[in-house]
């Protein structure tokens, strides 16, 4: 059985079509937790009103911390699969059946991830990894380290039994938890990626990692101290990773025209890394605006 895990918050207009793209499944064998970070809207009346007895609905009071919920549903779940959703995003119909198919046929495998459409008004915005087909059995913890691979926990599909090298989720980190919790599956974990756009994502102003840009580079370089404290990388990608949050964290600060907060960001950035022109550019432009 697959266990899959919904966390929502006053998503009462859109939680819907995302619990039917998982019930809906072509493989059946599934219970969905839904868990409530303590909605005000109608959501709960939405879910309760739901004929299908696969569905468990947990409110619990409002923390704003995704990884509380997750780690909750996870430990109500009875799958030996576990998958997650967000309450914005909708799944293929056979996203789960491919996905248990290769973790049923390779045992050596961890998890399985899949590509992503994206979306927004009406509009598609293309595929997380374009251009890429079929299904790669891998190791990917060195290029998200390097940042040159995005995964999406929304597609993840995890045996229960990694759970307990890998852990949980970070509960003290409130935002990034799903990236810290992604970057340590993958370095103890091979991955089934199948290359095909399994799920759609909604992008748009409420989306959690829209609403609080620079504290998610915080978590970004909160997990790389992680993986350097833990011997799962070296120092200098624990530098690689400071660089380009501060830089980011300028760039955000500078659009804001908080000049003072960017020209720190900027020289923190260029205190792991030198070699920056456009870097150095940045910083300069920040004394003539």
């Amino acid at each position: 059985m697959v266990s899959v895990i919904l966390t929502t918050y006053n998503r009462a207009h859109l939680v819907l079509e995302s619990i039917y793209s998982v019930l809906n499944q072509t493989y059946k064998e599934l219970e969905l937790i839904i868990v409530d970070d303590g909605s005000t809207d109608n959501t709960g009346a939405l879910i309760e009103n739901i004929p299908d007895p696969r569905i468990r609905y947990y409110k619990l009071p409002h923390c704003g911390r995704t990884a509380i919920l997750k780690n909750f549903a996870i430990r109500q779940s009875k799958g030996s699969l576990i998958a997650f959703n967000d309450s914005d995003d909708t799944w293929e119909e056979r996203k789960l059946e491919k996905q248990v198919q290769l973790l049923s046929q390779h045992p050596n495998i961890g998890f399985s991830i899949t590509d992503a459409v994206n979306y927004a008004e009406g509009k598609i915005l293309g595929r997380t990894w374009p251009g890429k087909t079929g299904v790669e059995f891998a190791n990917i913890f060195d290029r998200m380290k390097e940042n040159r691979f995005v995964v999406f926990t929304q597609t993840m599909v995890v045996r229960r039994e990694c759970l307990d090298k890998n852990g949980l989720f970070d509960e003290d980190m409130p935002f990034g938890s799903d990236y810290h919790f992604n970057m340590r599956l993958a370095f103890y974990y091979d991955a089934a990626v199948i290359y095909e756009g399994l799920i759609w994502r909604f992008l748009h102003d409420a989306n959690e990692s829209n609403q609080v840009p620079v504290e998610y580079l915080e978590g970004f370089v909160y997990t790389f101290e992680y993986l350097f404290q833990h011997n799962m990388v070296s120092k200098k990608y624990l530098d690689k990773a400071k660089s380009h949050a501060f830089r980011q964290i300028g760039h955000l600060f500078k659009r804001q025209k908080k000049l003072g907060a960017a020209r720190h960001h900027y020289r923190q950035s260029l205190k792991y890394n030198l070699l920056q022109p456009l870097c150095y550019w940045q910083l300069l432009k920040t004394y003539g605006a």
